[in-house]
């Protein structure tokens, strides 16, 4: 007999190949599973099934291994003691494996390096058409998309009732990227909403345009003023400065500390706490001198949010709502920070993160996800006006317990 024969006769070996097998076997089917779910639902694989897989493949081998021993031998022995103990070694080894194989499956499905959008489902239809082309009538009322500023009476008009027809062979998803596409073109609008059925009819259009101007970008008890001051060299739009008047006497005087935020020649718009705009002086050259970088992460966050199709909605979830008992991850909309009945604001929320009964959502999102999330029941929008400014938002520019910088004094050069 040989020595490798030998070894693998050995009850102790034999039973470690028996459990290490059926714990690979466990991992492989946990992580097929969690895998394409993953790809599939775009999910994780809840914990639950984990076990229920994993375990229950080994337990359908050792069954019809056991029946069918049963079988071929003619015997109805009952299990050994040893026998016993290693099946429940295989159980514990396979609910071990059932877990690394979920969390390995999972990766796989996430994996930024790999593309499995061949294995994703497309839910899309293609467009049911009659005739060589697919004709698209617009409805004769157009509604505003919240969250925008709304389109001219003029272009609305111009929009309802239009015809305008595409080729055929476009899915729901692509008719509509090529509605939403022209719309802009030809009207200039800046954002539209619109919901298709599966023949191109459409069921909902609403337009809007991005909020203009410097207003939407300003904290709460804050303004914008125009100054007479000649920024200092290679200052831009974004940096922190200090207003700094010359009086009669030639006394050198601190007004405020302010943000820059354009520069024409001699003319400079910074923005500032209301109490110091009240004091500039339209007839008086201000000097301004730039202070140390400052991060202001409500204003850049307000411009990147400027630059993009999407905005932010608040949501009151009732507890009727249903959304209670569902993760962040399932939402299309992406949830920024949740408050809780009590007032306590969790900020970016892990995704599986279960949102509860009398909460508020801020979700960012384009207008159609956010419209559709408002449409779910149990779920009411808040207003701009009933919602509390953000943390962080009121900046005060005058605080003194913010830095040491605004005790410097102007040495006059």
């Amino acid at each position: 007999m040989s020595l490798a024969a030998s070894l693998f006769g050995h009850p102790v070996v034999e039973a470690v190949v028996h459990i290490g097998g059926l714990a690979l076997l466990a991992g492989v089917v946990t992580a097929i599973s969690a895998f394409v779910y993953r790809v599939r639902a775009r999910t994780q694989f809840p914990e639950g099934p984990t076990l229920i897989l994993g375990l229950g493949a080994v337990a359908i081998y050792l069954n019809t291994r056991l029946i069918f021993i049963q079988f071929i031998g003619n015997t109805g022995d009952a299990l050994t003691v040893s026998e016993a103990l290693l099946n429940i070694s295989v159980f514990v080894t396979a609910g071990i494996a059932s877990y690394g194989g979920r969390y390995a499956g999972d990766s796989i499905g996430t994996s930024k390096r790999l593309n499995w959008g061949m294995f994703q489902p497309d839910f899309n239809p293609i467009v049911r058409a009659v005739g060589r082309f697919i004709t698209v009538t617009l409805p004769e009322e157009i509604d505003d998309i919240d969250g925008y500023d709304p389109v001219r009476d003029e272009t609305k008009r111009a929009i309802a009732g239009e015809t305008l027809e595409f080729p055929r062979g476009l899915t729901v998803g692509d008719l509509q990227s090529q509605l939403t596409a022209r719309l802009k073109e030809d009207h200039d609008v800046g954002y539209v909403d619109v919901d298709l059925a599966a023949d191109g009819t459409v069921e909902f259009l609403a337009v809007g345009q991005r909020a203009a101007g410097i207003g939407p970008t300003l904290p709460p008890n804050s303004a914008a003023v125009a100054v007479r001051a000649d920024p200092p060299f290679s200052a831009t739009a974004g940096d922190t400065v200090q207003l700094w008047r010359t009086d009669s006497d030639g006394a050198q005087a601190r007004l405020g500390t302010a943000e820059l935020r354009a520069s024409v020649d001699d003319v400079t718009t910074v923005a500032t706490d209301e109490a110091v705009a009240k004091k500039v002086d339209p007839a008086v050259d201000y000097r301004l001198m730039t202070l140390a970088a400052d991060s202001h992460a409500d204003r850049e966050f307000a411009a990147m949010l400027r630059r993009g199709d999407e905005t932010m909605s608040v949501f009151d979830v009732s507890a009727e709502s249903v959304l209670v008992g569902v993760s962040v991850a399932a939402l299309d909309a992406t949830i920024i920070a949740i408050r809780s009945s009590g007032g306590d604001v969790d900020t970016i929320p892990k995704r599986d993160r279960i949102i509860q009964a009398g909460e508020q959502l801020f979700a960012i999102g384009r207008p159609e996800t956010l419209r559709k999330l408002d449409a779910a029941s149990g779920v009411q929008s808040v207003a701009e006006s009933e919602t509390p400014p953000a943390a962080g938002s009121a900046i005060d520019w005058e605080s003194d317990t913010t830095t040491d910088r605004d005790a410097l004094t102007y040495d006059g050069e």
